[in-house]
């Protein structure tokens, strides 16, 4: 029995989500139906199939000997074409039209050479003498039941989605089925807290491997040893350090199909946050470790614990996971596998030295570039992927991975993309991209925009001031400077092992500071989302550092949030303001593209832009009403003495920004005015903004502030203009397609208002 296996049929429904049903090898008539479960992913299903066979086991031991196959079974779909019965008068006819209908059925090849095909959806099964004629017979039975006694409908045999097979190995029951009746089953702390990988290897569980085994023949030599020598993967992230303990279960579990009394060890895969999940009392989680230990004592498994900092890391209490499953590895009780980056082994050679003791070290080195593109290939080909990638395009997309996600490493970043681009592939349809098309889908993957990553589409530095011009008014000087970032970033010319661009933003409050920021994660990545803001003012005092580098489960920080989206524009506003601890932390990441959490893992910054604002040289009394520069401001001086020369040394461009005319504010008030006209209430209406010259001059003129800047405009906007438009329309709800008068009180446009246009007109009054 131990080598035969379960089968799921898995059928794809509208809603994308999934039934799987185990396929009997046998019926008969007072059989139960078979387990089936529905949920929204294969892991999901699979799941729900094992409660569901642990209660069928519990009611009747011998219950799973009529779904374990030993054939290898495959599923095909085909179109037969039907006439359909209708009825006349109360008579059935049969219908001279011909419906096709699709139906997916299995098969597989029997010892004697004979074909065993079911239809899993209506619990058809035959025995046929030769494959070919399985469409006959097929259409035939269709007919049967189509026409027979009580026939059903067309509606019945509808097409929902991709169906599909797939083999499914428990290592529990095949472990349960080699003891006695006497021994114990897995311990169940496994079961809470871990997953079994070489159980799973064989079973259609396990992602896309591409993978030598020949090349693994050492790995195997550790894992035979006993006990297993315990292993620490030390590589960066996307190296494949969690491939390559996926490979190895993949190959132990070949082993074991080859050789039945193998004795190779399996492998349970869990983490910290597992562990200590749901341990809310005192010595809980101590209690859980300790039963993990017990339950692998001298059996001869590995625990593979994924990161070996997060065991290192001390919870609440005080004390780490490490702390009591090291010292088990360091005797020889138990096995394990973890990993860490070369920055992480050198951290826990300085602090933890005797926690690599247990440890073999094995270096993963990522491949070379010029080997990316045939390792993408056979990813594919183990994917059976939709989507071909011509040579050309291949190339293209390994220098676009190369040169903008230095914060990964291959292969790790050319298979994810390749995993995103077959989800954006439309279901059934194969495609090919070509140089261009592997650009543009690689725009759309990181929102970068085509005319910065491709050498085939200009982008001059004019353009792009031109960009962020439309967005920030009255700061030419300013764009033009921030532009030429850009425009070093497309040639590839900033320096690999810093960001992208580091900026500070001199001058004074409302004049644009902010919004050139805004404008340039518009620019760069397509969404002023991917800008990340810190207020400086809330790391004033002393440790305020710490909380940039915290890590963990529903933490926001800046580590955080830029290990998530390393793609990102960094503000850190008014940076005057921040106590000089979190000046230290600046030298790291504008001086080497990098910051370290609090767990002492490396955080890249080498694909971000960093923009710092500053009012730093502006004097306390400003100028009434709307003021050109004052010549004493000198931004540079003041901000040369507020910064240590090592830190102002770091930044690339310190931008000043001039004040506000009344040009600017009307330019402004225009933008502003025109995002208020595109709300999605006013579109919907039909309605129409009209602003009067005499508005506009109304609202620059008491929008601005001289030592607010702009600040206010929008504030105003929205309580003199979009408020009492939201009252009016409040009231009449019938109101659409109509001009929406903005006039100021007593002038000759207010005079002038048509009766029709008097009473939904704004009025602006002192």
């Amino acid at each position: 029995m131990s080598d035969k296996s379960l089968r799921v049929y898995f059928t794809t429904h509208h809603d994308g989500r999934l039934t799987g049903q185990l396929l009997p090898v046998w019926d008969s008539f007072f059989d139960e139906p078979p387990p089936s479960a529905y949920g929204n992913s294969e892991a999901e299903i699979y799941a729900l199939l094992e409660t569901r066979i642990r209660m069928m086991l519990l009611e009747n031991p011998a219950g799973l000997e009529r779904f374990l196959w030993e054939e290898n079974l495959e599923a095909r779909t085909i179109t037969v074409e039907i006439h359909p019965q209708t009825l006349h008068k109360k008579r059935p006819v049969i219908a001279k039209a011909l419906i096709p209908l699709k139906l997916t059925y299995v098969y597989g090849k029997l010892e004697s050479g004979a074909w065993r095909v079911r239809v899993p959806r209506f619990g058809w099964s035959f025995v046929l003498e030769d494959l070919a004629i399985a469409r006959e017979v097929l259409q035939n039975a269709l007919t049967t039941v189509l026409l027979g006694e009580k026939p059903k409908g067309l509606y019945d045999f509808r097409h929902e989605g991709v169906e599909y097979v797939s083999s499914w190995d428990l290592g529990w029951l095949q472990r349960d089925n080699r003891r006695g009746p006497s021994e114990e089953r897995p311990p169940e702390v496994l079961d809470q807290i871990s997953e079994e990988l070489t159980s799973r290897a064989l079973g259609g569980r396990q992602p896309a491997l591409v993978y030598d085994a020949e090349s693994m023949r050492t790995w195997l030599a550790h894992a035979q040893r006993q006990p297993p020598q315990s292993l620490l993967l030390v590589g960066g992230p996307g190296s494949g350090k969690t491939s390559q303990v996926l490979k190895l279960a993949r190959l132990i579990a070949e082993q074991r199909r080859e050789d039945k009394k193998a004795n190779l060890p399996r492998i349970w895969r869990t983490s910290a946050e597992r562990i200590v999940a749901g341990m809310v009392y005192l010595g809980m989680w101590q209690e859980r470790c300790l039963k993990i230990v017990d339950a692998l004592s001298y059996e001869n498994d590995y625990l593979y614990v994924d990161r070996l900092t997060s065991i290192l890391a001390p919870q609440p209490d005080g004390s780490s996971i490490g702390d009591l499953l090291l010292p088990a590895a360091m005797s020889g009780e138990i096995s394990m596998i973890a990993e860490c980056t070369e920055a992480e082994l050198e951290r826990c050679q300085r602090r933890f030295p005797e926690s690599l003791r247990p440890f073999r070290i094995i270096r993963i080195e990522p491949p070379p570039a010029s080997q990316v593109p045939e390792l993408m290939l056979r990813y594919q080909a183990a994917k059976r992927s939709r989507v071909s990638i011509h040579a050309l395009g291949l190339r293209q997309l390994v220098g676009h991975l190369e040169t903008f996600q230095r914060d990964s490493l291959f292969p790790g970043k050319a298979f994810r993309f390749l995993d995103w681009l077959e989800q954006q592939g439309e279901p059934g349809k194969a495609r090919t991209l070509y140089p261009r098309d592997a650009s543009e889908a690689y725009a759309r993957y990181t929102g970068l925009p085509l005319q910065l990553i491709s050498d085939e589409v200009p982008a001059e530095q004019a353009s792009l001031a031109g960009q962020l011009r439309q967005g920030v008014i009255g700061q030419d000087r300013a764009c033009e400077l921030a532009a030429g970032v850009l425009a070093r970033f497309k040639a590839g010319l900033n320096d690999p092992e810093k960001p992208v661009g580091t900026l500070l933003f001199a001058g004074p409050t409302g004049v644009g500071k902010t919004e050139l920021s805004k404008q340039l994660s518009r620019t760069l990545f397509g969404n002023e989302d991917r800008m990340i803001r810190l207020d400086m003012s809330e790391y004033m005092l002393p440790g305020s550092a710490q909380r940039l580098m915290e890590v963990g489960p529903g933490i926001t920080s800046l580590a955080e949030r830029v290990r998530q989206q390393p793609m990102s524009l960094v503000l850190f506003d008014e940076i005057e303001k921040a106590h000089p601890e979190v000046f230290d932390l600046l030298l790291g990441i504008l001086g080497e593209g990098r910051l370290t959490d609090s767990l002492g893992r490396l955080v890249d910054f080498r694909m971000a832009v960093v923009c710092m604002t500053s009012n730093l040289g502006v004097e306390q009394s400003e100028p009434a009403g709307f003021g050109a520069e004052r010549g004493s401001e000198d931004f540079m001086r003041a901000i040369r003495q507020a910064f240590r020369p090592e830190l102002f040394n770091r930044i690339d461009h310190v931008i000043p920004f001039r004040r506000l005319s009344e040009a600017d504010v009307l330019r402004i008030v225009d933008l502003e005015l025109e995002k208020a006209a595109s709300r999605a209430g006013l579109l919907r209406r039909r309605l129409r903004l009209v602003v009067e010259p005499d508005a506009r001059a109304w609202l620059a003129r008491h929008g601005y502030d001289p030592k607010l800047g702009a600040r206010p405009l929008k504030r105003l906007i929205e309580a003199k203009v979009m408020a009492p438009i939201a009252v009016k329309l409040s009231a009449e709800a019938g109101l659409e397609g109509a001009m929406l008068p903005v006039v100021v009180a007593g002038t000759e446009a207010e005079r002038m208002l048509r009766p029709e246009y008097r009473a939904v007109a704004t009025v602006l009054g002192d």
